[in-house]
């Protein structure tokens, strides 16, 4: 029972390693180790990389957003002005 719970612990790994890093194992590199016998704590640095990363994405176009209403702002005002 054991061997079928590691086995099934391995798997899962396994199908991360796929999706993450690639299908092709690495003996030599850390990376595969790491997702076969770390996935939990893998998943878990991935999906706050991930969260990050949208954050990062979504401050970007907010700052975009801002930056234009400027533009379009400073452009009425002088609009205004020359009328």
């Amino acid at each position: 029972m054991r061997l079928i719970i590691f086995a099934i612990y391995l798997g899962i790994g396994a199908m991360l390693h796929a999706l993450f890093v690639g299908a092709t194992f690495d003996w030599s590199s850390a990376w595969t180790i790491g997702w076969l016998l770390g996935w939990p704590i893998m998943i878990f640095i991935s999906f706050w990389a991930a969260l990050i990363g949208i954050a990062v994405a979504i401050g970007i176009v907010v700052c975009l957003w801002m930056w234009l209403e400027s533009i379009a702002e400073w452009r009425e005002r002088r609009r205004k002005k020359k009328a």
